[in-house]
């Protein structure tokens, strides 16, 4: 069994929109069909705002045809879950959910630590060990620049 997660609830598809943008959470379970924006509009709109996988989104509907899945995932859901909604069925689902959020997470972190490490290389490349001044390929990199500026500026 997982955990306790905090859980916020809307009572149609803008007021979901609008908890997310707030909030930004791990997890969406959505309807399909919801007053105001449906499920699919509330995944596009939630793919469109946050980079993939930083939100794991599933789609719950009535319908159990593979046309309707496809076009749920197409829209950007990770999974798909079929009424009526059995809470172990949902617990099943979460526990990769879980999971996935995690190793973004941690993607996320050794991407910003990666970026940190390459700006202090580029900043070594461009000086003398010895001397600790600017180096040829500095020299070649500020030239380039202010040949960019000149030709900009005139």
């Amino acid at each position: 069994m997982i955990s306790a997660c905090a859980c916020e609830t809307a009572i149609d598809g803008n007021g979901a929109w609008a908890a997310f943008k707030f909030a930004i959470p791990e997890v969406v379970i959505s309807d399909w069909l919801m007053p105001g924006m449906s499920g699919l509009e509330l995944c596009r709109n939630i793919r469109a705002h946050t980079p993939v996988g930083c939100t794991c989104f599933i789609m719950v509907s009535g319908q159990r045809a593979l046309a309707e899945i496809l076009e749920g995932m197409r829209a950007g859901a990770d999974d798909y879950l079929v009424k009526p909604l059995d809470p172990d069925d949902l617990q099943a689902h979460l526990i990769p959910a879980a999971r996935v959020t995690a190793l973004h997470r941690r993607l996320d972190v050794q991407r910003t630590e990666l970026e940190g490490l390459n700006n202090e290389l580029t900043a070594i490349a461009r000086r003398d060990p010895l001397t600790k001044l600017h180096n040829r390929r500095a020299l070649a990199e500020d030239l380039e620049l202010l040949d960019a500026r000149a030709g900009r500026y005139g």
